[in-house]
């Protein structure tokens, strides 16, 4: 089968929206115009300033997180001081790789948040993210999740000046298909006084959202276009973000075949099958798992 999987770093998304990519050195801007800095070769530290906040990342032991090698720790300095520590994970390798950015998330505090990204190593997996941001005179971690990508998740989205984490659902990427056979939407998060909201739904960002739908119609086989599960997940879901759902489902329906499709075994509740009692399993096409998927991760038309 041809990889249809869409690139899902957020770095395609800032090529997508019209930005040329950056390569980060230290004190370098990435291609969303935010300050940052990654360990130059051999280097052990690096760091970037805006203003009077500084991200410096290390490289440290820590064997209470990693007992067989070094792992990255970001410290974030204000006027000189230190006012926050967030260590990072190990990558199983014997280099580290971690960056960090200045950038403005939250406006209505004092400073702008530093973002922070490690990596953990494995196969498409994974950046472990985390945001330093200040609330009511003092700074706080916030840990984002992990996601699959080059930890490159920091955008201006909706071009109003202020940062997003964007990256994409990464529920899709297994859940109908292989890795490689996925696609998946888009996913905007967002940090207001050390709290994480996830505002993929707000209207501002529906041509972003549009732009992403045309990425993946644009990397799918024609002849897979109605037969590959793990791409007709991810393109309902994103025409569902861009306003199209309706026009999603008509098309799908009429163009699966359900006469082939014996149907698989789902848990209505949403759980993973091997912890679903089998009071909940039922046999479903692929059209209603998708629906019963998309209906318990959010995603409505």
């Amino acid at each position: 089968m041809q990889d249809i999987r869409i690139a899902v770093s957020a770095a395609a998304f800032t090529v997508l929206a019209g930005a040329g990519p950056v390569a980060a050195q230290d004190g370098s801007e990435r291609a969303g115009g935010f300050p940052t800095t990654e360990f130059a070769d051999g280097a052990k530290s690096a760091a970037v300033t805006d203003g009077n906040v500084t991200a410096g990342v290390s490289q440290v032991m820590r064997p209470d997180i990693d007992p067989h090698g070094e792992i990255p720790v970001l410290n974030v300095i204000v006027d000189g001081k230190t006012v926050l520590s967030i260590p990072g994970v190990g990558s199983g390798f014997d280099f580290v790789m971690a960056e960090a950015s200045i950038a403005e998330i939250d406006p209505d505090n004092a400073y702008p948040e530093v973002y922070f990204s490690s990596y953990s190593g494995g196969a498409h997996c994974c950046n472990s993210v985390a945001v330093a941001t200040e609330v009511n005179g003092a700074w706080v971690g916030v840990p984002i999740g992990e996601f699959d990508g080059d930890g490159d998740f920091l955008e201006d989205a909706d071009g109003d000046g202020l940062a997003e984490i964007v990256t994409v659902d990464n529920r899709f990427l297994y859940a109908f298909d292989c890795y490689a056979c996925s696609a998946a939407p888009l996913t905007m998060t967002t940090i207001r006084e050390g709290k994480i909201y996830d505002i993929s739904t707000d209207p501002r960002f529906l041509e972003a959202h549009r732009k992403w739908l045309e990425q993946i119609e644009g990397f799918v086989d024609p002849d897979q276009q109605w037969t590959s599960r793990g791409y007709l997940a991810g393109w309902v879901a994103a025409k569902i973000r861009a306003g199209e759902g309706s026009d999603a489902w008509q098309q799908l329906s009429a163009n699966w075949d359900s006469a082939a499709d014996k149907g698989e075994i789902a848990c209505l509740t949403g759980e993973r099958l091997e912890d679903c009692p089998k009071k909940n399993w039922t046999v479903l096409k692929f059209p209603e798992r998708l629906k019963l998927f998309l209906e318990q991760a959010g995603y409505t038309s």
